[in-house]
């Protein structure tokens, strides 16, 4: 697991739309796909529900999310403290 990884993946939760996300981000939409497939892979578990018109977290993926965002914060003051 990278940190893009989960920047990926809390941009997909903010925006409930892969493709959305994928804009937001400047990824092509399948790159964002194939990398929450990774990520699920990795942890093991669904981490979003999947619908015709956009996704929700599950209720692992919102456990995860509140891990993914400590990560990336401490992440970003380690940086910032050099």
């Amino acid at each position: 697991m990278e940190l893009s990884d989960l920047k990926v993946f809390l941009a997909i939760a903010e925006e409930r739309n892969i493709s959305r996300a994928a804009e937001r981000l400047g990824y092509v939409q399948s790159n964002v796909t194939a990398r929450i497939r990774k990520l699920e892979e990795e942890l093991g578990l669904p981490l979003f529900y999947r619908h015709p018109k956009g996704v929700t977290l599950t209720d692992k993926g919102v456990t995860f999310s509140e891990y993914a965002k400590n990560i990336l914060n401490l992440s970003e003051e380690a940086v910032q403290s050099r």
